[in-house]
């Protein structure tokens, strides 16, 4: 009962704190949630971090493998939906797998391509993803770690241009939106006239808590960044990518969260 209470008032606590800063404009600086992305996520110390990275057996996936086979599978067949791709002869060549965390999509992706590149923020989550990937008989990871505040760095680490670009429960954690464009154009620079993106947001509807969080990164991590349906293809555009298809899951079935939407993307020939 006493745990109860306390986890009641605590979100009594959190939702007006969230009301009184949305009403001030109290958030924080741009600065200072890039750094604070790049401490939290160095945590793997602190045993929640490594499961919140997706790493297998850890977290919320601890005695529950077929979770973590679950939600990578899941990603991997939305975009074989979306892209029209049949058969693994269509598999993209060469992947950038943006937050790659512990591999639970790479597991699904790498195979059949030719060349994949596990980016993150840590090099803990970087080995972990080459580890799983290993223990599959995958042997052409190419890992790329960088600085949170340094994303521009990727581009002088992968010169040839890229098949596929793609990211999943990222962009809802990056700092902010501009940091989100600016990984945006990243992914437009690496990838090959013709090549696509397929990108998973989470999408904001008229309810409070699907608004943006711009302040206490690591206490409201699944909601940084959140944009409505029409804004994130309009962003793609300004970009220079042609969006090609948008899906909603207002649920997911693997039960990771709600009001998700993945986009497909791709540079113009």
């Amino acid at each position: 009962m006493k745990s109860q209470l306390r986890n009641t008032l605590a979100r009594i606590y959190r939702s007006s704190e969230r009301v009184v800063r949305e009403n001030l404009h109290l958030y924080d600086s741009e600065d200072k949630l890039i750094a604070d992305s790049q401490h939290y996520w160095e945590g793997i110390d602190r045993e929640y971090i490594p499961g919140n990275a997706h790493w297998r057996g850890k977290g919320i996936f601890t005695n529950d493998d077929e979770r973590w086979l679950k939600m990578g599978r899941h990603n991997y067949e939305m975009y074989r939906r979306l892209a029209g791709v049949a058969t693994l002869d269509n598999q993209p060549a060469r992947i950038v797998d943006w937050g790659c965390g512990g591999g639970a999509n790479a597991v699904h992706f790498a195979p059949g391509s030719s060349c994949y590149y596990g980016t993150d923020i840590t090099a803990a989550s970087v080995n972990e993803c080459q580890k799983q990937l290993t223990q599959e008989g995958y042997h052409n990871f190419v890992p790329v770690q960088f600085e949170a505040g340094t994303p521009e760095t990727v581009l002088s680490v992968i010169k040839e241009p890229v098949d596929l670009f793609f990211s999943t429960y990222v962009f809802e954690i990056f700092p902010t939106k501009a940091y989100g464009t600016r990984v945006l154009d990243i992914a437009y620079k690496l990838l090959k006239p013709g090549g696509q993106a397929f990108i998973q947001i989470r999408y904001a509807d008229n309810t409070p808590i699907s608004q943006p969080h711009r302040w206490g990164y690591a206490q409201n991590l699944p909601h940084m960044v959140t944009y409505r349906i029409e804004e994130f293809w309009e962003n793609a555009i300004s970009c220079g990518f042609a969006p090609q298809l948008v899906t909603l899951e207002i649920e997911q079935e693997v039960k990771l969260g709600r009001r998700y939407a993945y986009y497909l993307l791709t540079k113009p020939a």
